[in-house]
């Protein structure tokens, strides 16, 4: 659950130590909630320790992931595999959508010249987690924008609706991820080259707070603005009132450890 708990230290697996651009609160214990709104790769590479990447490579399949080449290893916690925009944003609709993945469309119906339909045509759909984890899922991704890394679509663009989101940046500062959702729309933006030589010199800069978030926000208010378009910027997530997001399949108050659940 997001309420879990586990060390917050630099680790070695095999060959491999990810690195982390904040050392905040290095060597306490915190929460996975915290985790994923820092942006924390320790944490997330201590997840990924203790799952099959082959299994984490079906559930990517699953959401929608679906580019050739992906190698199940430990290093996918953090995301270095190719995927388009498109990809992500049918993935990000699962959170938003009580864990029903939602294959994207390109054309909704086809009418002759007098107007008559023809036919329809409906997106694909399939359920990819519980309603409990989406619920889950948008507790983090919203802590994501109210305080942590995307937090500048509040404080500098004045973004106020309720919304989730997750900032991303590869390494060598290459590419330069924002998606973000609302209850009713789910978007998605990439900055970058299709040479992998094109990166920025400094996280600073290239991050995707810095490069991809401001682009997705300009966005946003232009559809906000828009009243032709039916979204509500007052619309909210319809989370029941009583979920308990520290809550799991055994009763224990919600007080668990990384080591507890895994061991």
């Amino acid at each position: 659950s997001p309420c879990d708990v586990v060390r917050n230290s630099p680790k070695r697996f095999g060959n491999w130590a990810p690195r982390n651009s904040s050392h905040a609160r290095m060597g306490q214990m915190v929460t996975l909630k915290w985790a994923l709104t820092m942006s924390n790769n320790w944490v997330s590479a201590e997840l990924m320790s203790r799952i099959n990447p082959q299994d984490f490579l079906r559930i990517l399949r699953d959401f929608g992931i679906n580019t050739y080449g992906i190698y199940p290893s430990l290093v996918l916690c953090l995301g270095p595999n190719e995927a388009s925009v498109c990809e992500m944003v049918s993935a990000y609709t699962t959170f938003a959508n009580h864990g029903i993945h939602t294959s994207p469309i390109f054309v909704s119906k086809i009418e002759d010249s007098d107007g008559n339909v023809i036919t329809n045509f409906q997106p694909r759909m399939n359920e990819v987690i519980s309603e409990e984890s989406a619920y889950k899922m948008l507790e983090m991704l919203m802590s994501v924008i109210d305080h942590g890394t995307g937090g500048r679509l509040r404080y500098k663009y004045n973004i106020d609706c309720q919304m989730g989101g997750k900032t991303g940046t590869t390494n060598k500062n290459a590419d330069a991820w924002f998606m973000g959702f609302t209850p009713s729309l789910v978007s998605g933006c990439w900055v970058g080259g299709e040479d992998r030589d094109i990166h920025f010199d400094t996280t600073r800069m290239g991050q995707g707070a810095t490069m991809a978030l401001p682009i997705w926000a300009y966005y946003m208010k232009k559809v906000f603005a828009d009243k032709t378009l039916g979204y509500d910027p007052k619309e909210t997530f319809d989370i029941p009132a009583d979920f308990n997001p520290c809550s799991s399949e055994d009763d224990n108050n919600g007080q668990y450890s990384i080591e507890d659940i895994y061991e």
